[in-house]
């Protein structure tokens, strides 16, 4: 009866919630396509997306996972404009997410970006960028309860200069800093400055062969009582963009690393690191992208100072008429942690994390304004390695060990309305 009482709320709650949601459009519809903002070239959207996750907290499922509804509202601008031979592109996202039990979990965040795309002549071109998120940091790293509020900047630069018209020169900055909410992850935080140069030859079919370098030098402002982390990673190989046939393309780079700690030697790393990308386009209404990687994850909310990926990512898409688009995302990835495990509580040497997730979404475009969507996920991870602190800390919770294992299994369904102007 329990079970049926329940599933006759959650069933009474969806349909108040498709109600909302269609009252919503109705009521900007007409507004929103009788709206042209600057020729286009801003667009200003509002958007209702309502998540079931039957997995909030990514607990094994020999521990009853904790499922949750939530709703996030959100409300942003793309701008892309040309200026000359000029483009400026900013984006952002305010949203807010509210749980229907997990109180304690609902936050507001944002997504910022803005580039200046560049031109100077016919020869040198290049990005001048700002981009920032506020966000939950995933359960699926943390493992407890609480929330880590996770916020990220970034700045970069970069330039390309046409030497001759066969032989191309590259070079770019770019710097992180990265900041937990949580007192206790504080420790994870990190600034990350990298530095890279590439010699190509590119041939007329815009197919181009290269040497690369890179440098990244990684800094943790809050070691606390741990081990200070801070390392400098060097890296050169060989990058390559290929044109196979009009519907084809290969990109791929491959390099020699060397990785070197200032404090903890002898989890110095040297190794090789790969990443290949095919894009297949037969037909206007199919694509598909294929990656398979071997290389280094590049943020450092996974809970490690240093984690090698690898694995195998395809993502289809399909146009099955002028409204409805069909895609997809299917993943399998083996992680393997190498930091120093001083510096993290919790994740032990020698841990090995498999993670495979499909996700599949149908988007239907009604009106030019207006897209619906609806997108099914599923995710599980396994592990060799049960970490000894990974303890829930923050009532109200069901009665659990002392020692969560990694391993979970989540699905996770969502809805959504977006309505741009």
């Amino acid at each position: 009866m329990t079970l049926m009482r329940r599933a006759r709320g959650h069933a009474g709650l969806w349909l108040r919630i498709v109600g909302g949601v269609i009252a919503v459009v109705c009521l900007f519809l007409p507004a929103a396509e009788a709206l042209a903002l600057w020729d286009d070239k801003l667009k200003v959207f509002v958007e209702e997306k309502i998540t079931r996750d039957d997995n909030v907290f990514r607990f094994s499922k020999d521990l009853d996972p904790v499922g949750d509804t939530y709703r996030t509202t959100s409300l942003g601008l793309n701008l892309d404009a040309p200026v000359s031979r000029q483009r400026f592109q900013v984006d952002y996202t305010w949203y807010a997410t509210r749980f229907n039990r997990s109180k304690d979990l609902d936050f507001d965040g944002h997504d910022a970006r803005a580039i200046w795309v560049w031109q100077l002549g016919n020869d040198a071109s290049g990005q001048l960028g700002y981009a920032e998120t506020s966000a939950l940091a995933s359960f699926a790293f943390t493992q407890s309860r609480i929330p880590d509020r996770l916020k990220t900047r970034q700045a970069f630069f970069n330039a390309a200069y046409l030497v001759t018209p066969r032989w191309r020169f590259q070079a770019g900055v770019r710097g992180l800093e990265q900041r937990n909410g949580d007192t206790p992850r504080q420790i994870f935080d990190v600034n990350v400055h990298s530095t890279d140069v590439t010699v190509s030859y590119v041939t007329p079919a815009d197919t181009s062969v290269g040497l690369s370098a890179r440098t990244d030098e990684g800094r943790f402002p809050n070691p606390g009582n741990s081990v200070d982390n801070a390392y400098r990673q060097d890296s050169v190989g060989i990058v390559a963009d290929w044109t196979l046939t009009g519907a084809s393309r290969l990109s791929a780079r491959a390099d020699r690393v060397r990785r070197r700690y200032a404090n903890v030697p002898q989890q110095d790393f040297d190794g090789n690191t790969a990443r290949a990308q095919y894009d297949w386009k037969p037909t206007g209404k199919f694509s598909l992208a294929a990656v398979a990687q071997r290389d280094i994850y590049p943020y450092l909310d996974i809970g490690s100072s240093f984690v090698l990926v690898k694995g195998v990512t395809l993502r289809p898409t399909l146009i099955v008429t002028e409204k409805i688009d069909v895609s997809g995302s299917f993943d399998y990835s083996i992680r393997d942690f190498l930091g120093n495990p001083g510096l993290v509580s919790g994740v032990s040497p020698g841990r090995t994390d498999r993670v495979r997730s499909a996700t599949a979404t149908v988007s239907y475009r009604p009106a030019r304004s207006l897209v619906l969507s609806l997108s099914a996920q599923r995710e599980g991870r396994s592990s060799n390695v049960v970490p000894a602190d990974a303890v829930p800390a923050a009532p109200p919770a069901p009665a659990v060990p002392a020692v969560l294992p990694v391993d979970y299994v989540v699905n996770v369904i969502s809805i959504a309305a977006r309505i741009t102007f």
